[in-house]
């Protein structure tokens, strides 16, 4: 009798917060079809990732700038609209991440990609001085460096005769080397070649499983989530990514008093993102679990989302090889018959290779989707957003919206040529407080990289057009490989 009592207080209860739910402003905008109760939950599953990729970035062509999917209790509404986009990425109150930020707690805790509130300005006002200019000044011995090994490694594969290049692993090999060196203090060499391939491999599979656990949500339950054959791969993973970051921070720890003599001509001591880590717990400002936090947030965000915009890049590039001239043509004018490598001047007078990264970010934004989860009431033009409600931010639509970028599917890299300032319609870094802070570090490296390849290389698609199906992943990542044959110029 009492179980027959509970269910109907439970159902009761569902009704009424069904019935409550669906008289609110935001429940009128169109989306996919609801069912009582669940909502639209079943409408995102049984997709592989690729699937689900083309799933949800056909809301808009759908319903419309602004779709709401209902899930369950939940609301989420997606936004496509440069002026809403503006309201919510401006916004200093509503900066909280939404619920699949939760799922990466375990591994990133809340470091500064997934906190929030005090604790979220108290860790962006420590770590911003990591990526002041001149720090960044600093770094540019550590990415000549691997710019340079990057092309001897390409050319002793051309002197094997291995012409052709699955890019991406490649190219996030070095870019793994550079956030290590750069803002951990830790050069890799080839001791460490096991570990830096179980690190690579871990970031792929928690991304994965965080991904599909969100299409699932009867995974959404730590309890059963847990105690899934998933769940406990997720755990494995975790170990083996901890083991590596670890390690890295260990390391530089050795080194630290070391590196707290070393100060500038000013007598003002300039650091990289752990030695203000590890200067801050000395302080008590942070202790060992928030180091951790944030250097495997910098170490993911660091290196896997530079891979995967130099690899777009790369394939643009190599289907457009007047593109390429044009950015050997201005590397000439820049260093004439010099074969030495780029410094920071010389980045500044790249011009059109700027143009040529900006473009490929915006067919190719590393960060396609973001969230928020509202903690204070606004309004959308006349429509109430209420607490509790997520937001999705799509930036992959976003920059290929026609009216906003004519022909959005072609590479033109003259759009960003003298171009005024455009506003929130292109936003591969995010904008506002919460905008990506190693911005300026991730342009660096890829003019570094990217000149120095076409100074040395030509390249060619193995087929031409070639475009590969995307996939749904906390980075945007190719669900295939981006083979390219390279030849010496």
């Amino acid at each position: 009798m009492l179980w027959q009592i509970a269910i109907a207080v439970l159902v009761i209860y569902l009704i009424r917060n069904w019935l409550k739910a669906s008289l609110l402003e935001i429940a009128k905008l169109p989306g996919p079809p609801r069912w009582p109760i669940v909502g639209s939950a079943f409408h995102f599953i049984g997709y592989s990732q690729s699937e689900l990729f083309n799933v949800v970035n056909d809301l808009p062509t759908k319903y419309g700038n602004r779709v709401c999917v209902k899930v369950f209790n939940r609301y989420v509404l997606h936004i496509y609209n440069p002026k809403d986009i503006e309201i919510i990425l401006t916004s200093t109150k509503n900066i909280s991440k939404n619920r699949p930020y939760v799922f990466m707690e375990p591994w990133l805790g809340t470091g500064l990609l997934l906190s929030t509130g005090a604790k979220w300005h108290k860790r962006r006002k420590i770590l911003t001085p990591a990526f002041h200019f001149d720090i960044l000044k600093n770094f540019a011995r550590v990415f000549e460096e691997e710019s340079r090994a990057l092309v001897g490694d390409l050319r002793a594969r051309l002197q094997r005769g291995e012409r052709t290049l699955d890019v991406m692993p490649f190219i996030s090999d070095y870019t793994l080397y550079t956030i290590c060196e750069t803002a951990m203090g830790t050069r890799l060499n080839s001791e460490n070649n096991a570990s830096k391939a179980k690190y690579k491999e871990s970031v792929l599979g928690i991304g994965y499983i965080v991904m599909i656990r969100l299409s699932r949500f009867w995974l959404h339950s730590d309890l059963i989530f847990y105690l899934s054959s998933m769940g406990r791969k997720f755990k494995k993973l975790l170990q083996q990514n901890f083991s590596f970051t670890d390690k890295v921070i260990e390391e530089r720890r050795k080194n630290w008093v070391e590196t707290k003599k070393e100060e500038t001509a000013s007598g003002k001591r300039r650091m990289a993102l752990l030695d203000l880590l590890l200067d801050a717990e000395s302080k008590g400002e942070i202790d060992m679990e928030g180091i951790r936090e944030e250097v495997n947030t910098f170490m993911f965000e660091g290196h896997d989302t530079t891979a995967m915009g130099l690899t777009f890049a790369l394939m643009l590039l190599a289907d457009h090889e007047d593109i390429q001239e044009n950015i050997y043509e201005e590397c000439k004018s820049i260093f004439g018959d010099s074969t030495r490598t780029a410094n920071t001047s010389d980045l500044a007078e790249m011009k059109y290779l700027e143009a040529v990264i900006k473009e490929s970010l915006r067919l190719y934004p590393s960060v396609p989707i973001i969230g928020r989860i509202i903690t204070e009431e606004f309004k959308l033009d006349n429509i109430s957003i209420p607490v509790g409600t997520e937001i999705v931010v799509n930036f992959y639509n976003l920059h290929r919206r026609e009216d906003l970028f004519p022909e959005p599917e072609l590479f033109k890299p003259e759009r960003f040529l003298n171009s005024d300032k455009m506003h929130f319609t292109y936003v591969p870094f995010s904008a506002g407080p919460r905008n990506c802070i190693g911005q300026r570090y991730a342009m660096q490296e890829m003019k570094y990289m990217l000149s120095e390849i076409i100074r040395h290389f030509k390249l060619k698609s193995v087929v031409k057009g070639y475009r590969p199906k995307l996939t749904m992943d906390l980075v945007l990542r190719s669900s295939e490989p981006i083979n390219i044959e390279f030849s010496a110029r």
